[in-house]
């Protein structure tokens, strides 16, 4: 039998994992997972996605999965005092909190409350009723924040997906129509927002690696719920998204709307028992994890550990169950069959070729991924500008396009803007811990921040008086030219070729491929 990749990796992350628990029960923060506020005292509120690790420690232990000959009281008491950790982490509202005191993370909120809903179910015939019921007390106040508000700084497809798998088990478990109507009501904005290409917005944008993450969360909803007709969306999503496993293993990248390259495992196993191209992904992306060709659980920081840890233990699951049959498709990566395809509104071109598999995003001035056969894959995100003030810029959306008829050359036209790169000071914290306590205990004045900083980070496209012109020949010795269309106090950086242009916190992960250099300029 093929080892478990997935219980590998748990088994090696385990022991860090439950050291983030304050296990201390005359500690007035008992139970809560984030070591950064209790052990050390850095930070003045706990992150309270950590408390979701319950799921993922609930679902190992109901499939004989856990590795240490625990006691059933020493595991038991370990749940307890993450439930008792969420309570007193829970603000007067029902939120958590994940970048600053008085956030009401929506989405934290909702994640957390999912994964305790998971635990209570998994869990729910080794407990009594009393603590059923105390268990559930303590997530009721997260639901009835999610019933009351929203997120609307921002379109982010996969933060909707968690509320409405938290509400959806709300309902399963309590029979309420008001979470039902809310479950919904978001999943409608989901599937509105669902592009006619398969792809889920993450900040106005298609991002393989969030998409990963928001098709475990419909992938769930989908078992409980069939008759909320996910079969097509979900079938869309993996159409799309088996082009983005790339030859050498890796997944995603900076063509992305959010430049991750992660992979979450879990909902893409799970639909793989009925689709063929989701089996055809997760059996190459599980060897992948095997390889260390893609980011794994290994190489996640603590802000995004958790949720990628319990898809992991679902994962391990389930991987005994994947649907194998001899018939399964090869992946376009793989394949030698050549086809040209233009994904439009999200901006990617997907060229492969019988010895080459190319991936070009036209709508960032023309990243490239190139995978020719035999050679060393090639990684360029475009031209470089610095600004006489040491500010960076890079391409920016509004780019021309034009595309041969032959498929054989493509050519962008873009305009360069400036890259956020800036780092909080002392006084951008002061500030920030002054509104917490003051004004963002207001609802309306804390989502006009956090548009504002979406939009200054991440959305708006500002223009500096600057084009670039990239022509791109196809084919396995591809080729390419930049011209910078430069003013006075405007220069070119050579020699930078793979950079992220925006601010997301969720890039960077180490992966193996990182070890060698992959750019035209030393091709």
């Amino acid at each position: 039998m093929s080892p478990n990749p997935y219980l590998i990796e748990i088994k090696a992350n385990l022991p860090r994992i439950l050291s983030l628990i304050d296990r201390d029960k005359t500690s007035s923060s008992y139970g809560m997972g984030d070591r950064y506020h209790w052990a050390w005292g850095l930070i003045d509120f706990g992150n309270g996605t950590f408390q979701g690790v319950a799921h993922g420690l609930a679902r190992l232990w109901k499939n004989d999965l856990w590795p240490y000959s625990s006691s059933n009281e020493v595991f038991f008491e370990r749940i307890d005092s993450l439930f008792e950790g969420a309570k007193s982490l829970t603000n007067s509202s029902g939120s958590l909190e994940e970048a600053f005191p008085n956030e009401g993370s929506y989405c934290v909120t909702a994640l957390v409350a999912f994964d305790l809903l998971c635990a209570l179910e998994l869990l729910s015939g080794d407990i009594d009723t009393e603590k059923y019921q105390e268990w559930k007390s303590v997530v009721e106040p997260m639901i009835q924040y999610l019933l009351a508000a929203d997120e609307t700084h921002a379109m982010i497809s996969n933060h909707l997906a968690t509320a409405v798998a938290a509400l959806m088990l709300w309902d399963q478990l309590e029979k309420d129509k008001y979470a039902e109507e809310k479950a919904l009501f978001l999943l409608e904005r989901i599937l509105s927002n669902q592009s006619s290409e398969g792809w889920f917005d993450e900040y106005n944008g298609a991002d393989p690696g969030y998409q990963t993450l928001c098709t475990y969360y419909l992938a769930f909803i989908h078992l409980y719920r069939p008759d909320w007709n996910l079969e097509e969306p979900l079938e869309r999503s993996i159409d799309f998204l088996w082009h983005f496993a790339h030859p050498d293993g890796s997944f995603g990248g900076l063509y992305g709307s959010r430049c991750t390259r992660f992979y979450i495992p879990a909902g893409i196993l799970a639909l793989s028992q009925k689709n063929k191209k989701a089996c055809a992904l997760s059996s190459f992306m599980t060897e992948s994890i095997l390889k260390k060709t893609v980011i794994t659980l290994s190489t996640i920081d603590e802000p995004n550990l958790i949720p990628v840890f319990n898809s992991y233990c679902w994962a391990a699951a389930l991987a005994d169950s994947q649907y194998t049959d001899e018939h399964i498709p090869l992946l376009p990566s793989l394949s030698k069959d050549p086809f040209f395809l233009y994904f439009d509104k999200a901006g990617i071109c997907v060229d492969r070729g019988a010895d080459y598999y190319t991936i070009i995003n036209t709508d960032k001035g023309g990243v490239i991924y190139h995978f020719p056969e035999g050679s060393s894959s090639i990684i360029d995100a475009g031209v470089v500008v610095k600004k006489k003030n040491k500010h960076f810029g890079s391409p920016q959306s509004g780019s021309r396009v034009n595309i041969s008829d032959n498929k054989k050359s493509i050519e962008i036209i873009s305009s360069i803007g400036p890259m956020p790169k800036s780092r909080p000071g002392p006084w951008q914290f002061l500030i920030l811990r002054v509104c917490s306590v003051t004004v963002f205990k207001s609802f309306l004045i804390r989502e006009w921040v956090k548009k504002s900083l979406v939009k200054f980070l991440i959305g708006e496209k500002r223009a500096w008086p600057i084009n670039n012109i990239r022509k791109i020949e196809l084919g396995k010795s591809l080729k390419f030219e930049d011209k910078t269309l430069v003013t006075n106090g405007f220069r070119v950086i050579k020699h930078i070729t793979n950079f992220v242009p925006i601010h997301m916190a969720s890039q960077g992960y180490w992966q193996i491929q990182d070890e060698t250099g992959r750019d035209l300029n030393d091709s």
